[in-house]
C-alpha cells in the first residue's frame, strides 16, 4: 500500500514495486480516471512504466443518500433537465426524489452516503494510445466503446433508482454538455 502518490519519487517506487510482480494499491488525487493518466505523465513517470504496472484505475466520490423517512418524489422541470445536461424527451417521466427534511435527518433531507465510482480497465487497446500520448478524448471514447461506466453515468443511476438526488449528484459529478 502506498497512501498517496504525490511526486514523482513516489510514483517511481510504487511503479517499480509493481513492476517486479507486488499487487500495489495507492491513491492519486484526480477528478476521473483520465486525470490519473495526466498526473503520472505530468511527474515525469516514463509512459511505458506506467502501463506494464497498471491494471486498473478507479475513481469513486460519495454521494449523500435520501432520508428514507422523509422521502419525497418530484418532478422536475424540462428546463431543469437541459441544465442537468439530460434529454427532456428520455427523463421527463422519471420520478426523483428529495428528502423534505424532518427529525430523522436533522432537516436536510439526507441520511448516509452511498459511493459513485467509475474503473478503467487498461485494455491493450488503451495502453497502445497512453504509449502513443493520445489526447484524453480519444482515450475517453475508446473506454466507451469498451463499455467504461462513467461517474456521471453511475451518479444519474442512483438518481434514477431514487438513492439520491438529481442535485445532489450535480453537485459532485461534472454535467458533461
Amino acid at each position: 500500500m502506498v497512501g498517496e502518490i504525490r511526486d514523482q519519487e513516489t510514483a517511481q517506487i510504487a511503479i517499480n514495486a509493481a513492476l517486479t510482480g507486488h499487487l500495489v494499491f495507492t491513491t492519486v488525487h484526480a477528478n476521473n480516471v483520465l486525470d490519473v493518466l495526466g498526473r503520472f505523465l505530468n511527474m515525469g513517470v516514463e509512459p511505458y512504466n506506467f502501463v506494464s504496472a497498471l491494471n486498473c484505475i478507479l475513481a469513486q466520490r460519495l454521494v449523500r443518500v435520501v432520508c428514507s423517512y422523509c422521502k419525497k418524489p418530484v418532478q422536475y422541470p424540462d428546463e431543469y433537465l437541459i441544465e442537468s445536461g439530460l434529454n427532456p424527451e428520455q427523463w421527463r417521466d422519471v420520478t426523483f426524489y428529495e428528502g423534505a427534511g424532518c427529525f430523522e435527518c436533522g432537516g436536510t433531507g439526507f441520511r448516509g452516503r452511498t459511493a459513485i465510482h467509475e474503473l478503467l480497465d487498461l485494455s491493450e487497446r488503451i495502453r497502445e494510445m497512453i504509449l502513443n500520448k493520445r489526447p484524453g478524448s480519444e482515450i475517453r471514447r475508446q473506454a466507451r466503446d469498451e463499455d467504461m461506466t462513467f461517474l456521471r453515468e453511475s451518479a444519474l443511476a442512483k438518481a434514477r433508482s431514487g438513492v439520491t438526488t438529481l442535485k445532489e449528484i450535480n453537485k459532485v459529478t461534472f454535467i458533461e454538455g
